[in-house]
């Protein structure tokens, strides 16, 4: 792997790509009197260009719990856009970045509450407080203004338990309940869950961050050929997270995940060969790799098989072709 590559690029896949913040739509019209109108950083829609393109990139993101990816994926359900117009879902993805404590998705939700949406949410002035209050807490002025608003049409025992589930609210609990269920599904070998499992403890959500169990996870994961745990677990090794640095090992990791069609797996396994690192340096074996993540829209790999060829004699360029020609992915 590229040494001056970011840890985020090299990492994990669902990390490569930067999701621009863009706050959510106004999901419906307003509070009573002028809240509405002072909501503006709920009133901005996520309209990226190329939709079904920000709904690829953002779904897998949510689904490992980044909160700004719920939160821009609640809006395009919302608005329809990359995917078909469904407001349960909306809610759904809003109130899963809500409960990770995003300050917008926060007073969204409260605004939600405050009106109700038919047939998905019941109007309930407490939680709709509850989520003002917190946002405000965090230093939204919007939230603050609706949280004040709001409040003056309430009774003492309505914002008394708002005021109470705003002090019991804890964000972790949401990374917490996640841990359990991996944890148990991943006990019982389901590689999927362990893979999960492996990054929360990498990147040290609902426990404290902790390498070594983020590789035994994913070593786990990867004795049953999931192909994104042997691709982490050889960055690991190649970096000296959770284990001594061991470019042999990774090259093996890196070469069980490309065999498995992992093009992040590919493009390292080259570079590796390229530059002889846990491996003897073989041109041909680089440009194979290379050449089969480029592929598949690997923009570093189709650099990378650019360059190299260069310097390459033409029967080595035709071997390492033939290579990729003759290149089966493992299971299929």
């Amino acid at each position: 792997m590229d040494q001056a590559a970011s840890k985020e690029r090299g990492m994990m896949k669902y990390l490569v790509r930067c999701i621009t913040t863009v706050f959510l739509a106004a999901m419906l019209g307003g509070l009573a009197g002028c809240a509405t109108a002072n909501y503006t950083k709920g009133m901005k829609h996520y309209q990226p260009k190329d939709t079904a393109a920000a709904v690829r990139d953002l779904k897998p993101l949510a689904e490992q719990g980044d909160p700004e990816a719920q939160f821009n994926l609640s809006s395009l359900y919302y608005q329809g856009l990359g995917v078909p117009q469904d407001y349960r879902e909306a809610v759904l993805w809003m109130r899963k970045s809500a409960d990770q404590g995003h300050v917008f998705a926060q007073t969204t939700l409260g605004s939600l509450y405050a009106e109700g949406l038919h047939k998905v949410i019941e109007k309930d002035l407490s939680q709709a407080l509850m989520w003002y209050i917190l946002a405000a807490g965090q230093g939204d002025m919007e939230a603050v203004q609706l949280r004040d608003t709001i409040a003056g049409t309430m009774t003492p025992t309505q914002i008394a338990e708002a005021q109470r589930m705003a002090r019991e609210f804890r964000p972790q609990d949401v990374y917490t309940r996640s841990l359990k269920e991996f944890k148990s599904l991943g006990e019982k070998g389901d590689a999927a869950a362990q893979f999960k499992v492996g990054l929360m403890y990498y990147f040290g959500q609902g426990v404290p961050r902790d390498y070594r169990q983020s590789l035994d996870w994913f070593n786990k994961a990867a004795l049953q050929g999931h192909p994104q745990a042997l691709y982490n677990a050889g960055y690991m090794h190649e970096k000296g997270e959770g284990t001594p640095q061991d470019y042999a090992e990774s090259v093996r990791y890196y070469r069980l995940a490309a065999e498995r069609g992992n093009q992040p797996a590919q493009y390292t396994l080259g570079y590796m060969y390229e530059k002889g690192l846990g491996a003897a340096r073989d041109e041909v074996q680089a440009l194979m790799w290379y050449s089969l993540a480029a592929v598949h829209r690997e923009t570093r790999a189709k650099a990378a098989r650019d360059r190299i060829t260069v310097w390459m004699t033409p029967a080595q360029v035709a071997e390492a072709h033939r290579l990729a020609r003759e290149f089966k992915i493992v299971g299929r």
